[in-house]
């Protein structure tokens, strides 16, 4: 009996040993958290999530981290390519933020690339172990890149950081398009990225389809209206079609004149779910608001007589008498 079972932890022994050697190299790591901006004039980076940790560095104002996980009132966070913790109090914390990280290396064999933070957005491209993308923001766990001539989403636990955020002090480059999470006024391209195109003119490569841009906007139908709000805790209108653009991997313009610039012009009798429609002559003079076209006549808007953002019907009416043309993406 005590052969037989001998034999049996052997054969099992052997079996697991098989087993591991077989798990690719490369697996997946860890899932970052977000990305924070330091908001001290100094801020140690710590060993352990303790003010009696030792330091490991110290971080300046305005500083960007990437967050690797929350740990009570601690951020276990990389900064600067070293990992260590950092306290809350002292540091913006976003899950869905624009920040130049510099290039990622690919840790997977044939890993999806997709037009928008989710498995369920269509794949764009397929990246092989050791590829490159640059890293312009993360969203929810995804980090959104420059992979060839695209913009799209590699989850993050299969991008590994290889450079020092490029608005932080300790980096020998400038970020092109985002400081602190703000435009430069350089649209976000493969052509820009390598000096070919600096514009500015809001427009980059095609992010996503028309659906996918409706999915994104009707995701904030409710979300209360706030006057200059351009996040998920209160948009205006222009705000609103900003914050939706970007989701889904384009770098549009904050202004709605920038905004009408975008894409191409689409007739009335054209629309299609996803593009932009705009309007005039309604609280001002001139181009003076903006939504998302849902089908049907409809469309999604956070406009400023209502208190959330609510569709609205395009065919009568007010918005009917007030429409000014409209533009689709792609």
């Amino acid at each position: 009996m005590n052969s037989i079972r001998r034999l049996f932890t052997l054969t099992a022994a052997t079996i697991l040993s098989v087993a591991a050697m077989i798990i690719p190299a490369s697996a997946a790591g860890t899932t970052m958290y977000g990305i924070g901006f330091v908001d001290a004039s100094s801020l140690r980076l710590r060993s352990a999530p303790s003010t009696s940790a030792s330091t490991i560095a110290m971080a300046s104002d305005d500083e960007c981290v990437v967050a690797v996980s929350k740990e009570g009132q601690w951020y276990k966070v990389i900064y600067n390519l070293q990992e260590g913790y950092m306290h809350e109090d002292y540091l913006d914390v976003l899950t869905r933020e624009n920040a130049e990280l510099g290039y990622g290396k690919v840790t997977g064999s044939g890993v999806n690339l997709r037009s928008g933070p989710s498995t369920s957005h269509s794949r764009v491209a397929q990246a092989a172990l050791g590829d490159m993308c640059y890293i312009i923001g993360i969203n929810n766990g995804w980090y959104k890149v420059i992979y060839g001539s695209k913009i799209c989403y590699i989850r993050s636990d299969f991008l590994e950081l290889t450079e020092i955020p490029y608005e932080n002090q300790a980096s020998a480059n400038s970020p092109k398009f985002f400081r602190r999470g703000k435009s430069t006024g350089v649209a976000p391209s493969a052509a820009a990225l390598n000096g070919a195109d600096s514009s500015g003119s809001g427009e980059s490569s095609p992010g996503a389809t028309g659906a996918e841009i409706l999915a994104e906007a009707q995701k904030y139908l409710g979300v209360r209206y706030v006057y200059g709000g351009s996040s998920p805790s209160g948009f205006d209108c222009s705000g609103f079609v900003y914050y939706v653009l970007n989701q889904v991997g384009y770098a549009p313009s904050r202004a709605i004149s920038g905004q009408y610039k975008l894409g191409m012009s689409v007739e009335k009798s054209d629309l299609q779910p996803g593009d932009i429609v705009f309007f005039a002559n309604t609280y001002t003079s001139g181009l003076s608001h903006v939504g998302i076209y849902a089908g049907n006549g409809q469309f999604i808007h956070a406009p400023n007589s209502r208190s959330t953002v609510s569709y609205s019907d395009l065919t009568s009416g007010y918005w009917a008498n007030h429409y000014y043309g409209a533009r689709r993406m792609g």
